[in-house]
């Protein structure tokens, strides 16, 4: 059995629901975080970092760097560590030196500097990042071991910090073809982390598995508990999840439920007025959605319009509102309606200069509303 991994928040501009990750998808992703680990830039210290000698090394290192020299720059990010007054600066500096080796494939002694980082106490700024980065080496040289040990260690001890939501999506693939073991480990990780960032992460691998199994039942309690542990606006995937149990109910063919599910989050869009809340990328989407359930499935034309028009009217930046207005028009003219049909269809063309909406609108316009209607 796959495991489902969670997936990053991200709206799409057509679809009925976002997908949950496939096993595919995790095993490349270990080989992008490998390469991104060598490649990416270097972060900046949150401090200003002092010392003259320090400084001077670290602008030495960083001429280097910017030139493609990481033999030089290495070199010189270790004596900037060597002339360090702080902490921070030293940790800053070695993980920089580590990340040049790593260009250069100077990979074992990039790895010891790491595993120096990840062991010093108190935890600093690159402790959890250099443990993350040190097994994602020993994951791609095949020590599967060390590198779960590792991943283990930073879900339980470190769950807030960046690293913990890939960490977990790693165990989780090396151990897709295991899902008892799967869930006594996520349901013990939960009552250690839930109350943390990772602990929708859990509940939705959680339910993933059971949903895989078609364990119909149990899937849906752990999305349930997700929206209640987890509520907007602090749950990263409160959205998310509802467009899940929204699936499921289309699924079982209770559209009504289905319909429920989604328009909790356009009750949440409708009255939040707070400065700065959200639009999540969830609403504007489950919005839309209803407006089809109503069209298609429970054969309501002027609630299926209500939410066609609302999805463009509430939601100014969304991508889909040439998608909603077009669907709109297209409806009531394949309903009869064609003066209404028409008019909407001319709305999107006068409103909409590109765009698939825009041209499937005029091809219904130049076939469907003749001129002098």
């Amino acid at each position: 059995m796959a495991s489902a991994p969670p997936t990053p928040r991200a709206s799409t501009s057509n679809g009925e629901g976002a997908a949950e990750g496939s096993p595919a998808d995790t095993r490349a992703s270990r080989g992008v975080l490998l390469v991104g680990l060598v490649l990416a830039g270097c972060v900046p210290t949150l401090s200003q970092p002092r010392g003259e000698a320090h400084l001077a090394a670290m602008r030495e290192a960083t001429t280097h760097h910017h030139h493609g020299r990481m033999d030089e720059a290495a070199a010189a990010w270790g004596e900037a560590s060597r002339a360090a007054e702080r902490r921070v600066d030293r940790d800053e500096a070695d993980y920089r030196r580590a990340r040049a080796l790593l260009r250069v494939e100077r990979t074992d002694e990039a790895l010891a500097i790491l595993d120096d980082l990840a062991a010093r106490r108190p935890v600093g700024r690159r402790t959890v990042r250099a443990r993350f980065d040190a097994a994602l080496i020993r994951l791609d040289r095949g020590e599967a071991a060390p590198a779960m040990e590792a991943f283990e260690h930073i879900v339980r001890e470190h769950p807030g910090d960046g690293p913990a939501s890939r960490s977990l999506r790693l165990w989780m693939d090396h151990h897709e073809d295991e899902p008892d073991a799967q869930l006594a480990f996520l349901r013990a990780l939960y009552e250690r982390v839930g109350d943390t960032d990772l602990g929708d992460d859990v509940l939705t691998f959680v339910a993933a598995i059971h949903r895989a199994r078609g364990e119909r039942d149990a899937a849906i309690a752990a999305y349930e508990r997700l929206l209640e542990d987890h509520p907007y606006p602090h749950g990263q995937r409160w959205d998310e999840t509802l467009h899940r149990l929204a699936d499921m109910a289309v699924e079982a063919e209770d559209y009504d439920a289905a319909v429920a599910y989604l328009e909790r989050m356009i009750a949440i869009h409708a009255h939040t007025i707070t400065p700065g809340s959200q639009t999540l990328p969830g609403m504007p989407r489950a919005r839309l959605r209803i407006a089809r359930i109503y069209r298609d499935h429970l054969d309501d034309p002027d609630r299926a319009a209500a939410h066609f028009r609302g999805t463009h009217d509430r939601f100014d930046t969304s991508r889909l509102r040439d998608d909603a207005l077009y669907e709109l028009g297209a409806m009531w003219l394949d309903r009869g309606r064609r003066d209404e049909g028409c008019r909407v269809l001319e709305e999107v063309v006068r409103e909409f200069e590109v765009g698939h909406a825009r041209r499937e609108a005029a091809e219904r316009l130049e076939r469907d509303c003749p001129r002098g209607r």
